[in-house]
């Protein structure tokens, strides 16, 4: 099935309902790229979506270089916000 949609004066992106009753799952993680827009889903349960999306950013990293990535994540996006 394809569609043309458009984003709303707020930025949202409607998706119609007989889109919806096909997909049968309402939780997303949207990929933006060159290409265009991914949407991809996930478990409708928050942990095991969350243990999906870190499994293969967490592998192999110890607790410090988690603790400071986090860190510097936090610093850029407080940058962003003062700017």
């Amino acid at each position: 099935m394809e569609k043309i949609l458009f984003f709303d004066r707020q930025g949202r992106l409607y998706i119609p309902e007989d889109m919806r009753k096909i997909l049968r799952f309402k939780t997303l993680v949207a990929k933006a790229s060159e290409k265009g827009l991914f949407l991809e889903p996930i478990k409708d349960d928050p942990i095991e979506a969350l243990a999906i999306l870190g499994k293969g950013k967490l592998k192999g990293k110890s607790i410090k270089q988690l603790k400071k990535e986090a860190r510097e994540e936090i610093e850029r996006d407080a940058t962003k916000k003062i700017r």
